[in-house]
């Protein structure tokens, strides 16, 4: 699965491999381009689920670019001890398996991966580990640091022989409502302003966005092996994403101590106020590593995780009551009266309503023509007009 963050991440490691002489203290030096370590960034997870199992495959890059140099016709595969899963590529660095699989216990597995200047690297045998199931995952209504609002939380119960090691991400959908309709669109035509009916639907949308963190938690560090109350999202009561329906789906993975191990150090560096407060710690070890050169640094990890997951729907009242409540938090919705009582004033006009900057609002008598930002009429500049397969209303 892909952890959003991931990208910063590689960054972090990038700027740690220059700090090798840096021990303790912290003095300025001057980061050149060039002195970086150009490494295989590997990060793979293989569930219980039946899918097609993803591999992303990047290399680390310079602190001035903006994102990795993604890893193009590799060779990749799963080997277990009794298959062997192959993978293609279906967009760059991500590599797809051609056939959908899931993880058995018992058994083996191991990633193999071919680069196309033909340098190997593997990793050291995984198996899938036991784990406990999402007991509940539910909303509550709470003070959080000072803030009045939703926190989304989740609890595992489960047998003692488990791994106690797990990592979370999540899909959220939010409805959006446009807090302006208007039935009619309008164009310039010849200089003047010509009304004709709206051909989409624009009041009600659905956006979905993914986890942008790494969540981990460990049982093995308490008495039980109950996990209760785990915090996976807070939203204040003025986030626009609880204004109407809201939905999330939370997943679980159960993983081994190591696969813990490394996203909890990778977890740490994301979340340091400041970088240079560090020790030097070279690249974060992983379980991969070169076949061709084992002296070569190689950062990621594989992963065989056993996966729960749940999703929960609430609305804005459920919580709050019956409020209005605008999307003022996305877009400030102020209605426009510009200058169009020339020519020129409409022709300006109407080359903001072809490029989508503006939208129609009619004619008010006494005051003239109206218009507004785009968002607050149009939703779609935020999400889908189509709700999601999964998408239930109350």
């Amino acid at each position: 699965m892909r952890i959003k963050k991931i990208k910063d991440a590689y960054k972090i490691i990038m700027l740690l491999t220059l700090l090798g002489s840096v021990i303790g203290c912290v003095e300025p030096i001057e980061i050149e381009t060039g002195t970086y370590e150009n490494a295989l960034v590997i990060e793979g997870t293989i569930t219980n689920e039946l899918s097609h199992q993803e591999i992303l495959l990047s290399r680390t890059y310079p602190l001035e670019e903006s994102g990795p140099s993604l890893e193009r016709n590799a060779d990749v595969r799963v080997v277990s001890s009794s298959n062997v899963y192959q993978f293609s590529e279906v967009e760059p660095g991500r590599y797809s398996s051609v056939q959908p699989f899931k993880a058995v216990q018992g058994e083996q597995y191991i990633l193999e991966i071919t680069t196309s200047n033909g340098d190997e690297y593997s990793s050291e045998p995984e198996e899938l580990p036991q784990g406990s199931t999402i007991s509940s995952l539910y909303a509550e209504k709470l003070n959080f640091e000072g803030e009045t609002g939703v926190a989304i939380l989740v609890d595992v119960t489960g047998p003692e022989a488990t791994s106690g090691y797990y990592r979370y991400d999540y899909s959220e959908t939010y409805k959006i409502v446009s807090p302006f309709k208007f039935n009619l669109d309008a164009r310039v035509v010849n200089g003047e302003f010509v009304e004709f009916p709206k051909t989409k639907e624009e009041t009600i949308c659905y956006v979905t966005e993914e986890s942008q963190e790494i969540f981990l938690a460990n049982t093995n560090v308490q008495a039980g092996s109950d996990l209760d109350a785990f915090l996976i999202k807070f939203m204040e009561f003025s986030h626009f994403k609880t204004a109407h329906r809201y939905s999330i789906l939370v997943r679980q993975f159960s993983i081994s101590e190591e696969s813990y191990s490394y996203y909890q150090t990778l977890k740490d560096f994301s979340d340091s106020e400041s970088l240079f407060t560090q020790n030097q710690l070279g690249l974060i070890n992983g379980n991969v590593f070169s076949v061709s050169d084992p002296g070569e640094p190689v950062v990621g990890i594989f992963t065989v995780a056993r996966v729960s997951s749940e999703r929960i729907f609430f609305d804005f009242e459920d919580f709050y009551g019956d409020l209005d409540f605008g999307i003022d938090a996305h877009v400030k919705c102020e209605v426009l009266y510009p200058p169009t009582s020339t020519v020129n004033d409409r022709e300006a006009i109407g080359g903001q309503l072809e490029n989508g900057s503006l939208k129609y609002l009619g004619f008010e008598m006494g005051v003239g023509y109206r218009f507004i930002k785009t968002g607050c009429v149009d939703c779609t500049v935020f999400g889908s007009n189509v709700p999601p397969d999964f998408w239930q209303e109350k």
